[in-house]
């Protein structure tokens, strides 16, 4: 592993702008003069790759080279299976995971977590579906599909039993698959009445298929909170990142990105480390 040498100041981790002539600490990253960013690029508008192009593009793309600008180095996307994001960052592949990746307390056991958007689970269905399924108790009974990994299949059980077993309605019969990609798929394929995905995602995948999809009510939680994860030896990257974000924020950067997608409504007030409990 090389080692990228950058000069932070103490007041920079303070979260105050960098300022010459104060403490230096290194910052360590795989490649030198780089920082590599692990993406799964399949979860438009967080990341996905542009078809004209073939780059990797999408809110968390443009975030992660907005971090790097700050840290003065260049910007790497190094795609992985979304199954495979955490152990390729402990193995060596990539600095920090930057994929619309949930942050849990789980998750928080064997990598640090910087926050840096909010998201929630949001039921939507075919255009061919919407007559029989218009309000989200008609998901009742119903078989829903989404990502067997993250928050979203606890979520979903939460609310099915809060909303339709305890209204003595029959519960979601949820199925965990690959990804969202496989979900709407088997939506289409008929074998899933209702396919769940975060907020963000959706106000995206409607203006594109307009005519495929109907989203049902608004998120059914909204406590998810997706984040920037490092390995738990490497805090001064980490804390790094998060005041790089926390820089954003405050000279409205940050806000600026998030109009560019459509994602004002995901907006954090301050990223924290570790901030789900």
């Amino acid at each position: 592993m090389k080692y990228t040498a950058f000069i932070l100041s103490a007041a920079f981790f303070l979260g105050a702008p960098m300022a010459a002539g104060l403490a230096q600490t290194p910052l360590k990253t795989v490649e030198e003069g780089e920082i590599r960013f692990l993406n799964n690029p399949i979860y438009p508008p967080m990341e996905f790759v542009d078809e004209k192009t073939g780059e990797i593009d999408g809110f968390d793309p443009d975030l992660a080279k907005a971090i790097a600008e700050r840290l003065k180095l260049k910007p790497v996307f190094v795609k992985a299976a979304f199954s495979d994001l955490q152990s390729s960052l402990q193995t060596g592949r990539g600095d920090a995971i930057i994929s619309g990746m949930s942050d849990t307390v789980a998750r928080q056991d064997a990598m640090d977590m910087v926050d840096y958007i909010v998201s929630g689970p949001t039921f939507f269905t075919l255009k061919s579906n919407a007559g029989e399924i218009k309000v989200q108790t008609d998901v009742c009974g119903r078989t829903a599909a989404a990502s067997r990994t993250g928050t979203i299949p606890r979520d979903v059980a939460k609310w099915s039993d809060e909303n339709c077993v305890a209204a003595g309605k029959p519960a979601v019969k949820f199925e965990g698959v690959a990804d969202s990609n496989a979900a709407r798929l088997g939506m289409k394929q008929g074998r899933y009445d209702v396919v769940v995905q975060g907020s963000e995602t959706l106000a995206w995948l409607v203006q594109l298929e307009p005519e495929n999809y109907s989203i049902i009510g608004d998120p059914i939680l909204n406590n998810d909170v997706f984040a920037i994860g490092f390995k738990k030896d490497n805090p001064e990257l980490r804390d790094a990142v998060l005041n790089a974000v926390n820089e954003m924020i405050a000279d409205g950067s940050y806000g600026k990105l998030l109009g560019k997608w459509n994602l004002k409504a995901n907006a954090i007030d301050k990223a924290t480390v570790n901030g789900v409990k």
